[in-house]
């Protein structure tokens, strides 16, 4: 059994020894003088001491080698007992605050005792005997830095003789200095930072990465304890606007290991990027040691794509490029809805008249299809490859672009005076959606065919067509229709895409400050071409719907359809040829539009005599009072 203990020795003193001279190692060194109180009444309280080398393992165990001694005087006698031993340990311990250490251990090994007995005639023998000792112990101190810890301690120990019977035993208590070292490789002090970044950084998505990691960064506590509130942050100079907290971390245990993404609030300096770059960045981390506040601060390199670059992985980023934030866009776009709200028409569609208005305001200023000759939308919009999108001002200031590009600039501007836009991803073209604001039942009044819309549970879409973009108003309107209704029949497959849902997870960014060719269309020929795409709309899909409530016979349907393309008085004679209060109050509206606000109000009034809590007749009554000026 001696012969076992001293092999286990001397094994952990051989992997001890590998161990450092391969990598980094932290050592603790104790030293602990006690005081032993003996169960046995012959001994006499007396005192010991312990001197520990051992290996920190996983922040919070520890196994080694230790020395031990005693030295006990027993009663009615002048000689004393001396031990000497040494053996293995194990412990384990814990900081439950910066500063306050929690432990405990025990040991097992050999020890060696002697003393002097007096004989007769002054003579002295010496008795020697060796066996086995044991000890266990509890512990709680303060750290005064990371490297040396007091420690007051109280156990129990036994010296073992012939086996199982106990020369000495009984409990101890003292005070020990516990001093902490790092050795072998990699010894200093701080962290230990790697950052992965799969691939650049998109320009595109600098509205993303707030919240969405452009990089991982993993980070390993290499100081010298335990840190706390530990707070990690990124900037990157004056391509960001802030310092971004990235995480914020309770705790992070000596040698410990956290892996967070790395978000930043990126500047429209980022935007500049023509071509593929770098930026250099600094990962700020603000902690305490100890409950000291320290900062360290890594350099790292950003990898960036130029500002056009995109991937059609999620189709939705697309929404992205999306922006109706941009001046020159918002400039443009007020000027044409100024237009357009001159030319309104009564019961057709505001969002239909604004995109009416915008397409050929946007054609008239020279915007036309070119194909990307490097990227093609045709070839990329279902590959994996990196493409090349134009931001909504780059396709108006090069007054052209390819199918996305024109989609992007129109739903820009749509979106800049608040008509909603959404997309259809197809094979061959890229359709912009409208927002009628209408329900899906509702959008019969608006189009002869149903199956030409794109609808959900709470609104209905017309399309526009890019591929058909240069050819005005009616014609991307009519392309689009039979694109749309092809993939309401699945005959083709098209992604649908509402761009302010896609905005939650894309925001827009805002690419402005180029200037280009583009000039805004003269104002004569706008309203020409504006009036003559909504006769062109009257005179098809109106008409259409005034068909589809003829084969009705529902006067109120009649009545509605041709007030869209302007014949009041035949509108007047359809609603009168019904009882229902919505006729009546479509009878009333149309006096309104008339601007007989007399014979409105006695309408009004008429409503409200069959149905006393009828609201639309009552906003009616105070909308043309208003109009009279009461």
């Amino acid at each position: 059994m001696k012969k076992s203990l001293r092999k286990i020795i001397s094994l952990g003193l051989i992997l001890t020894g590998t161990a450092a001279a391969s990598f980094s190692l932290d050592l603790t060194f104790r030293i602990s003088p006690a005081m032993v109180i003996p169960t046995q009444t012959f001994y006499k309280p007396s005192f010991s001491g312990t001197v520990q080398a051992d290996v920190d393992l996983f922040g919070f165990l520890t196994a080694g080698l230790e020395g031990i001694f005693t030295v006990e005087t027993p009663n009615q006698m002048t000689n004393s007992l001396s031990t000497v031993g040494g053996g293995i340990g194990i412990g384990a311990y814990y900081y439950p605050f910066s500063r306050l250490h929690i432990g405990g251990g025990a040991a097992i090994g050999l020890y060696s005792a002697s003393m002097k007995i007096d004989r007769a005639g002054g003579e002295k023998d010496d008795v020697n005997f060796s066996d086995f000792y044991w000890r266990a112990y509890a512990e709680a101190g303060f750290r005064i830095n990371p490297t040396v810890t007091v420690n007051g301690f109280g156990g129990f120990a036994s010296y073992n003789v012939s086996g199982s019977n106990s020369v000495l035993s009984g409990p101890f208590f003292g005070v020990s200095a516990r001093i902490a070292v790092t050795v072998g490789k990699s010894g200093s002090s701080g962290f230990w930072i790697n950052i992965d970044q799969p691939s650049p950084a998109y320009p595109l998505f600098m509205g993303v990465y707030k919240d969405n990691g452009f990089a991982t960064a993993s980070i390993t506590n290499r100081e010298g304890a335990e840190i706390t509130d530990v707070k990690i942050s990124f900037r990157a100079g004056k391509y960001t606007s802030e310092t971004k907290i990235c995480d914020e971390i309770s705790r992070i245990n000596k040698y410990g290991t956290v892996e967070i993404p790395l978000t930043a609030a990126f500047s429209s300096e980022l935007l500049k990027f023509s071509e593929n770059g770098k930026i250099s960045g600094e990962l700020v981390i603000d902690y305490k040691l100890l409950g000291t506040k320290k900062q360290t601060v890594q350099n790292i390199i950003v990898d960036v794509y130029n500002r056009n670059a995109f991937s059609w992985d999620d189709s939705a980023a697309l929404s992205a490029f999306i922006s109706p934030d941009v001046p020159e866009i918002l400039e443009f776009s007020k000027y044409v809805a100024g237009v357009a709200r001159n030319g309104y028409r009564t019961g057709i569609s505001r969002n239909l008249e604004m995109a009416a208005a915008m397409i050929e305001a946007l054609t008239l200023s020279g915007v036309k299809y070119t194909k990307d000759q490097t990227t093609p939308y045709t070839e990329f919009h279902d590959s994996t490859e990196i493409d090349s999108i134009q931001h909504a001002l780059q396709t108006m200031n090069f007054i052209g672009g390819d199918y996305d590009d024109l989609g992007i600039l129109l739903a820009s501007c749509l979106e800049s005076v608040g008509v909603p836009t959404g997309y259809l991803i197809c094979d061959d073209d890229f359709i912009v959606l409208v927002d009628l604001q209408v329900s899906p039942k509702s959008a019969g009044n608006h189009f002869g065919d149903a199956q030409t819309l794109v609808t959900d549970d709470s609104t209905a879409y017309f399309g526009l067509s890019m591929k058909n973009f240069s050819s005005g108003f009616m014609n991307s309107l009519r392309a689009a229709q039979k694109t749309i209704k092809l993939a309401n029949n699945e005959e083709i497959y098209a992604e649908y895409i509402s761009t302010h849902e896609a905005w939650e997870t894309y925001p827009p960014v805002i690419y402005s400050g180029a200037n280009g060719l583009f000039r805004n269309p003269g104002q004569t020929q706008l309203e020409l071409a504006y009036r003559n795409a909504l006769d062109a709309y009257s005179n098809t899909e109106i008409a259409q719907v005034l068909a589809n409530a003829k084969a009705s016979g529902d006067p109120n349907k009649i009545g509605l359809a041709l007030v869209r393309i302007g014949r009041y008085a035949e509108a007047k004679s359809e609603f009168s040829k019904s009882s229902s209060t919505t006729a009546m109050n479509n009878l009333a509206s149309v006096y309104v539009i008339e601007k007989n606000y007399d014979a409105a109000i006695r309408q009004y009034m008429k409503v409200l005599e069959r149905d006393p809590e009828n609201e639309t007749a009552k906003k009616g009554i105070d909308k043309a009072n208003s109009l009279k000026g009461l």
